[in-house]
């Protein structure tokens, strides 16, 4: 799914990966207040939503908030009048919820395809339809560049057909960005790579960032993406490859899920039994992802905390 303009990388890989480049989030990350309509009025007690403190069910808002720069938002190009603060705030803060704060998982989905077509009709109005192939990606950031990283994730995991393929595509694409650029690993507009500094040796820094940076990401995604199970175990075998390499001994980066430290011991496994084998003939592989099918409870639709 490649476009124009656009830098990739693959983190699904133990190849070269860069070193963590890290940017300090200037003062408070919330500047401004967006609305695509009236709140819904609040339902009976049986509904799901949000309460207040008095335990009464609150009218669910599509309001938001657009954070302020940190840096990474040069390296997710948008239209002019469009913004890509709260994608690129992830960069730095995986666990903020400018736009998704105080719904339930259901809710950040609809209230996501409500930002998303309002986007669209912009740009429509604007006399420049959306284009799914535009140079370095422009309208994909600006189509959803109101989205913070949990809504991206109930987007990417969506099963109801609120978004379609090339939406959900688009979800997963940013989200992969979100944690390369947060491992020090470039992607972005090809015309920008040289603005980024990294150092692909260092691959202890690089996969204990890329662990530390997951381990902050909402409950949901932890247990709803078998993304998130498959990078968290990639990310912490590269660190202790680095660490094996330098000949140092690597600190415990466990996640404290059983199903990433069995997805772990199977790439342990693999890399024992060498060349023509894979993952399909580890049992642990499997193992892994019945263990993580234990982790997806239904009750995830009606929550309104972000865990971590």
């Amino acid at each position: 799914m490649n476009i124009s303009g656009i830098s990739y990388f693959n983190i699904q890989t133990a190849g070269p990966l860069a070193a963590t480049r890290q940017l300090a989030t200037s003062g408070n990350p919330v500047t401004s207040a967006t609305s695509y309509g009236a709140p819904e009025p609040a339902g009976n007690d049986g509904d799901i939503g949000t309460y207040d403190s008095f335990g009464k069910l609150a009218p669910i808002s599509d309001s938001f908030v657009t954070s302020q720069p940190n840096g990474f938002e040069i390296y997710m190009p948008v239209r002019p009048g469009f913004s890509s603060n709260n994608l690129a705030l992830a960069v730095t803060d995986p666990a903020a919820e400018p736009f998704s704060s105080g719904k339930t998982k259901t809710e950040v989905a609809e209230a996501a395809r409500k930002a998303i077509d309002s986007r669209y009709a912009q740009m429509s109005g604007n006399g420049q339809p959306f284009g799914y192939n535009s140079h370095e990606g422009k309208d994909w950031y600006s189509a959803l560049g109101d989205l913070d990283r949990r809504a991206l994730n109930a987007m990417r995991t969506d099963t109801t057909g609120l978004f379609s393929k090339e939406e959900k595509d688009m979800a997963a694409s940013i989200m992969a960005n979100q944690q390369g650029l947060a491992m020090g690993l470039y992607a972005g507009p090809i015309r920008l790579a040289e603005t980024f500094v990294s150092d692909p040796s260092n691959h202890m820094a690089v996969g204990k960032a890329g662990a530390l940076w997951l381990d902050k990401v909402s409950y949901e995604e932890k247990t709803t993406s078998i993304e998130w199970m498959e990078q968290r175990a990639a990310t912490q075998r590269l660190y202790e490859h680095g660490a094996e390499h330098a000949g140092v001994e690597p600190e415990d980066l466990s996640s404290g899920f059983s199903f990433v430290d069995m997805l772990l011991q199977a790439y342990k496994d693999l890399e024992q039994l060498g060349e023509g084998y894979d993952l399909k003939d580890v049992p642990a592989y499997q193992k892994a992802f019945e263990l993580f099918a234990n982790y997806a409870p239904a009750k995830q639709q009606t929550a309104s905390t972000l865990y971590l």
